[in-house]
């Protein structure tokens, strides 16, 4: 029997890229989104959102969340000024560069973790209130964190800073829960996390959150990286009168996370304005995630999403090369079919490649139910 090697090749590659962004469930360890109303806390998009992960920064919003308390209750004051400890400043960038024996006041500390995602501000307001002990501090946001509803999430630092032995804990779902509670809360407070720059000693920090400014509705709240994370973000969107809030975990990069924030918060906000979304995707893996990610709804509908794979490029060939798919198989091949003919795409990773509007349901490879 004659093996056809090319297609072997090709069946190969795409099982790759689906494990990789996480079709397959069990290989989705990093890679995860939740979208929920934040005055209702409804779920309206997840994937992958109890897989515990490291939060990595998105920690320093239960530090925020701990310094609006103590304010609140007076136990700290905005313009009271902290001391900086030497534990404080040997803490590994990103930071501010405070030194041993110096102070901060709460405020501009709480300015720095929002902004520049300082870890030495952030140790400064966890000595304050851990009555001089960062790990003390570290229990006493885990015991909030479940008064709060976060039941997997578990802290031993105030920055997010990693750690191999003791490695904060969480998922998206529940930073998602502590997103929502930091506006329920602290509404005027928190106000800062749509504060672009921020200024200390003479040096503009600029906000690590670049979707401020940039898509419409967008005021906070915050970013996290570390090599074990990948590239995290919560982010708070008001637009008409709708608010939503989002978590993106475990991006390949910034501008990846910062893209797929973007595509998850515009598609749900065009959702409940009564339009289909229609989603321009660079490559067939953003596609595919977004296939990935209907399998996830929350009342177990297979609901029909805007989405084709274009495997024309000619732009003469674009409206014949669209079409709907019920599933998952038959995207795939239709894929196989079309990389062999001349003019269509050859490989799937192929960055060149672009999927737009049409619909599919479920994800599953199954039929979907109507």
């Amino acid at each position: 029997m004659k093996i056809h090697y090319e297609k072997v090749k090709r069946r190969l590659a795409l099982c790759l890229i689906i494990s990789f962004i996480g079709v397959v469930p069990s290989f989705a360890r990093k890679s995860a989104s939740i979208v929920i109303c934040a005055e209702t806390g409804k779920v309206h998009h997840q994937h992958n959102a109890d897989t515990i992960a490291h939060p990595a920064s998105l920690t320093k919003m239960m530090t925020i969340y701990m310094a609006f308390k103590a304010i609140k209750n007076k136990q700290l004051y905005p313009n009271q000024k902290l001391k900086v400890s030497r534990h404080a400043a040997r803490q590994a960038p990103t930071k501010l560069g405070l030194k041993a024996g110096t102070t901060i006041s709460v405020k501009d500390a709480i300015m720095g973790c929002v902004v520049k995602s300082a870890n030495d501000a952030a140790v400064v307001l966890a000595e304050a209130l851990g009555n001089g002990s960062e790990t003390k501090f570290a229990a006493l946001m885990t015991k909030e964190a479940r008064k709060l509803g976060l039941k997997k999430t578990v802290f031993h630092n105030a920055s997010g800073l990693p750690n191999k032995r003791t490695p904060n804990l969480s998922t998206a779902r529940e930073m998602a829960l502590l997103s929502q509670k930091l506006y329920h809360h602290f509404p005027n407070e928190c106000k800062i996390f749509s504060q672009k720059t921020f200024s200390y000693k003479g040096t503009t920090y600029t906000n690590h959150n670049k979707l401020l400014g940039i898509v419409p509705g967008v005021n906070g709240i915050k970013t996290g990286y570390t090599n074990a994370a990948g590239y995290n973000l919560a982010a708070s969107m008001k637009r008409n009168n709708k608010h939503y809030i989002a978590v993106v975990f475990g991006g390949e990069s910034g501008r990846s996370r910062d893209k797929k924030m973007t595509n998850l918060l515009e598609a749900t906000y065009k959702k409940h304005r009564g339009r289909q979304p229609h989603n321009q995707y660079d490559s067939l893996e953003d596609l595919l995630i977004e296939i990935a990610s209907a399998a996830d709804s929350t009342d177990n509908k297979p609901s029909a999403r805007p989405a084709v794979y274009r495997p024309g490029s000619q732009k003469n060939n674009v409206a014949k090369a669209s079409v709907r798919y019920s599933t998952l198989d038959q995207l795939l091949s239709d894929i196989d079919k079309n990389s062999s003919s001349p003019g269509q795409v050859a490989a799937p990773s192929s960055k060149t490649k672009r999927v737009s509007a049409a619909k599919y349901q479920g994800s599953s490879g199954k039929k979907a139910k109507k």
